[in-house]
């Protein structure tokens, strides 16, 4: 089981803002190939959720937050940790941060199914973003039927 640690980048170590943005580009930026900046200007006012093995990041993800909405995006598991259950106490995690609110993410095409598993349903239409096909996928808030974009 991992440890999850949730902070905004003024309340996370500078050890967990390296583990972060170092895992963020391994995986994002090296590993997939994505020819663009990972790190933005989004990152100064989200909650970063931190997955930690002992001392060693095994996965991440960004929540952003509005009054009726939370967005999860930037998450990603080390190659040596899928498989493991990291991924779902990750997603476990943002659900409940998310608590009433709708939750909306945008998934590679790929990984589509994945999130239907936990309840999220494809909305608009699927766009290229670096060369990878994503899809917009929402979550209704708890007790809210299907809704579209």
């Amino acid at each position: 089981m991992a440890a999850i640690i949730a902070g905004t980048l003024e309340e996370l170590s500078s050890r967990q803002v390296h583990d972060l943005y170092k895992l963020r580009v391994d995986v994002f930026v090296a590993e997939q190939a994505t020819p663009y900046a990972e790190i933005d200007e989004e990152d100064t006012t989200a909650t970063h959720l931190l997955a930690y093995d002992g001392e060693q990041i095994v996965g991440c993800g960004r929540c952003m937050f509005t009054p009726d909405r939370m967005q999860f995006g930037r998450f990603v598991v080390t190659p040596s940790a899928r498989g493991t259950g990291v991924s779902r106490e990750i997603m476990d995690f943002a659900m409940q941060l998310a608590g009433e609110r709708e939750l909306y993410l945008t998934a590679q095409q790929a990984l589509v199914p994945y999130y239907q598993r936990y309840g999220f349903e494809p909305v608009g239409e699927l766009y290229d973003d670096t060369g990878v096909p994503h899809q917009p996928m929402l979550r209704p808030a708890p007790g809210q039927g299907s809704k579209q974009q």
